[in-house]
């Protein structure tokens, strides 16, 4: 399990199975295409996956509203993350030999409009028995660490640091991706705001009215310090 801080979030069936069904019906009516069209000239170089993008692609762009939509109504994220913006979303496919190696993550991204890229998100698609290797790797400050969810479950991590998909060995892996900015840029501050708000979740069912209140004050009042809207 990773170790969760303003910075990396583990989510355990961010979409259920019913929109899982729908991701990949709309999947299977859309086109795949070199997913080196939407990477850096340094990430093009090591990049080797099939992609859908949402830009003028219906299908695509209903499976960003399933995605948008699981996002907007996670309370984990809406707390740790505190998401101002969000990317449209990519699919990526990996077939057998397939892999994106080691590379950081572009700071500024965005067609339609520009965010700075606070943090990504990979959303499974793939049951883990269904394909080997294809593990999402990332060099953290706590160590390497490798995810292989399952279907419907995603991780959030952040852009600064180093990571890559592992080569997929046998088998297929589906995959969102999509990327946000954050209200509060620094991590350690959305360290802060999340720690309370669990402790106000925590007081909310407690006696201690006038507790609870004086620390919503600070929790209110570190935000507007703190967010660029």
């Amino acid at each position: 399990m990773i170790i969760e801080t303003g910075n990396y979030l583990e989510l355990t069936q961010l979409i259920n199975p019913s929109e899982l069904s729908s991701i990949l019906n709309l999947i299977e009516q859309s086109n795949f295409k070199d997913g080196k069209s939407t990477a850096s000239e340094n990430a093009a170089n090591v990049k080797n996956n099939l992609q859908i993008n949402s830009e003028n692609n219906f299908h695509a762009q209903q499976i960003g509203q399933i995605v948008h939509q699981a996002i907007s109504k996670n309370r984990r994220i809406q707390s740790a993350i505190l998401p101002k913006v969000i990317l449209p979303p990519l699919v990526s496919q990996y077939e057998s030999g397939m892999h994106y190696g080691l590379h950081v993550d572009s700071p500024l991204m965005g067609n339609q409009f520009t965010i700075r890229t606070d943090v990504g998100m990979t959303l499974f698609l793939s049951d883990p028995s269904s394909y080997e290797g294809g593990e999402l790797e990332i060099m953290t400050e706590f160590g390497l660490q490798r995810f292989k969810l399952s279907a419907g479950s995603a991780v959030i991590y952040p852009t600064t640091r180093l990571h890559q998909v592992l080569p997929v060995t046998q088998g297929k892996r589906l995959a969102v991706v999509t990327w946000m900015q954050c209200a509060i840029r620094e991590a350690n501050k959305r360290e802060i705001i999340d720690q309370i708000n669990q402790v106000l979740n925590e007081l909310s069912v407690t006696d201690h009215k006038e507790s609870h209140l004086m620390l919503q004050q600070i929790y209110s009042n570190l935000i507007r310090m703190w967010a660029e809207i």
